[in-house]
C-alpha cells in the first residue's frame, strides 16, 4: 500500500510497501517496532537515494486545479499563521496550474493547513517531496 498521507492517522508518510513507513499506520504491513528501527536509522543517516547526505527539506506540496485557489490558499494560511508558501509546481507533479502550496513535511503544519482551508478551497492532490 502506498499513501503520502496516511488514511487512519492524517499524518505525511512515506509508505511504498517495500519499507517501513514512518506515520505508524502499518498500512505497508511492517510492524511498530520495524517501523520504529527504520525511522530512526533513516534519521541518524539522513542519505538520498544517490547515498549523498540531505542538504534539502521533506515538504508537502498541496496542488490546485486553479491559480485562484491556491492564491486563496496563501491568504487562509497566512491569516492562519500556517507555515508555508507559494511556489512553482515541481515538474514531477501535473495538476491543473502551475503553482502549488509548500509546507514542511509535519503532521502539525497538515493539520493548521486544514483546518484554515476546511470548506473554503479544495486540494487538488498531496504529495511529499524533498526539496
Amino acid at each position: 500500500m502506498s499513501h503520502d498521507i496516511c488514511p487512519d492517522t492524517g499524518e505525511p508518510c512515506t509508505c511504498d510497501g517495500s519499507e517501513p513507513c514512518t506515520c505508524g499506520c502499518g498500512g505497508c504491513g511492517h510492524t511498530a517496532e520495524e517501523e520504529a528501527a527504520a525511522a530512526a536509522y533513516r534519521e541518524a543517516h539522513r542519505e538520498g537515494p544517490s547515498g549523498d547526505a540531505l542538504d534539502h527539506e521533506r515538504k508537502i506540496i498541496v496542488s490546485f486545479d486553479s491559480t485562484f485557489d491556491v492564491m486563496e490558499c496563501e491568504q487562509l494560511c497566512l491569516a492562519a499563521g500556517v507555515p508555508g508558501r507559494i511556489m512553482p509546481l515541481p515538474g514531477s507533479i501535473t495538476a491543473g496550474c502551475g503553482l502549488c502550496w509548500a509546507m514542511p513535511f509535519s503532521g502539525d503544519a497538515l493539520a493548521a493547513f486544514r483546518a484554515a482551508t476546511e470548506g473554503r478551497i479544495a486540494p487538488a492532490d498531496y504529495h511529499q517531496l524533498v526539496l
